[in-house]
């Protein structure tokens, strides 16, 4: 199996069947297991056969204005901007923001979405070493002056090894410059972290002007699409500043639907989000025993990484030979994999303690 292109024959959840073979299932990022979830199938069949595909035109259907009314009252703003992909949310915000900024500042690990935003929006750009907001106020000092307002875009949750961006000392680094603005893409974080869920800036406890969030639907919430969640005057700039809301085709009426329902099935549950956590600390505490490196946060993604003594794609390969999988990364293997191999643990919150118990077990018998 580990030598195959995956395909899924089944729904993504926690017990999923990959290349004919039903495995547990430690990939991807359906934190919840919400793609799979008979409500929002449901919700997507149910839409499809009321209204169709899609509407072939510029024109929403009830269901991409349930998705919104949906995302507004879960994230408590006063307007969401839907657009077809995560992958271009950041897009749409620098491009609403782009006349109240000259320079960008962004992680050197920010995702392909950002970096390829931030290049469309055709700004100078400055890199600042990964997680570092040492060198993020280092580099304000040297690339602010004259009057000049710094704009700095980071993830919020890294997506290859689980990182938390120090948003908050970057918040203290902006504080010298009063027209500075933070961006988070939070694509990892949202549904997943912060009291009620609502990501990054809720976990970090961030209370300040010129913060601005977007992320995606298709992660934690069992959906489909971009959002940039703000007040009117945002929804309204964007409306103005991007043509991606008019220029790409909304996502499906089955994904709007759908994504609608993840929403209401986690605000209903909250305890959702607690089943996720209690599983990530319990993957992270046992995978410690084990001689792993790992911090102390409730992301459901466990970045192993390598070491002399440990080849990571064997190890990798004895859990896919006990139907247990996870994904291995190469060094600089994607936008924030470090420059060691790693082994990318998705935890969701309806594994089992049993599959959790195999994959440490696994884990051991492999190193």
């Amino acid at each position: 199996m580990e030598n195959e292109p995956a395909r899924m024959s089944s729904p993504v959840g926690a017990r999923a069947t990959v290349n004919g073979r039903t495995v547990d299932y430690f990939c991807g990022t359906s934190y919840f297991g919400l793609h799979g979830h008979p409500q929002v199938i449901a919700a997507a069949r149910d839409a499809l056969a009321t209204y169709g595909v899609g509407t072939a035109t510029a024109a929403w259907s009830p269901a991409h204005a349930d998705v919104v009314e949906e995302t507004a009252r879960y994230l408590g703003t006063e307007a969401v901007t839907y657009v077809a992909s995560g992958y271009l949310a950041p897009l749409v915000l620098l491009q609403a923001l782009s006349d109240d900024y000259d320079l960008a500042f962004a992680d050197a690990a920010s995702h392909y979405g950002i970096l390829d935003a931030l290049r469309a929006v055709g700004k100078d750009v400055v890199l600042f070493r990964h997680l570092d907001p040492d060198d993020l106020a280092r580099r304000l000092a040297l690339g602010i002056h004259g009057g000049k307002r710094p704009l700095v875009v980071t993830d919020g949750v890294f997506p290859s090894t689980g990182s938390l961006a120090p948003l908050r000392a970057y918040v203290d680094a902006l504080a010298r410059y009063p027209n500075g603005l933070l961006c988070i893409d939070d694509a990892h974080a949202l549904g997943v972290i912060g009291e009620t869920g609502r990501g990054s800036v809720e976990y970090h406890g961030i209370d300040a002007t010129g913060v601005y969030v977007c992320g995606t639907l298709s992660k934690a919430f069992g959906g489909a699409g971009g959002i940039v969640p703000g007040n009117e005057a945002l929804a309204a700039r964007v409306r103005r500043a991007s043509r991606v809301p008019s220029g790409a085709s909304l996502p499906s009426v089955p994904d709007a639907a759908a994504s609608a329902m993840g929403l209401r099935i986690l605000s209903l549950h909250p305890e959702m989000r607690q089943a996720l956590w209690t599983n990530v600390r319990l993957v992270r505490d046992g995978l410690r025993t084990l001689g792993f490196d790992l911090a102390d946060t409730p992301i459901p993604i466990v970045s192993l990484r390598g070491r002399r003594s440990i080849n990571l794609l064997r190890v990798q390969e004895a859990l896919a030979r006990r139907d247990i999988l996870v994904h291995h990364a190469p060094p600089h293997g994607y936008s924030d994999s470090p420059s060691v191999e790693t082994l990318r643990v998705a935890v969701f919150s309806t594994h089992t303690p049993e599959q959790l118990d195999r994959l440490i077990d696994a884990v051991r018998r492999a190193v």
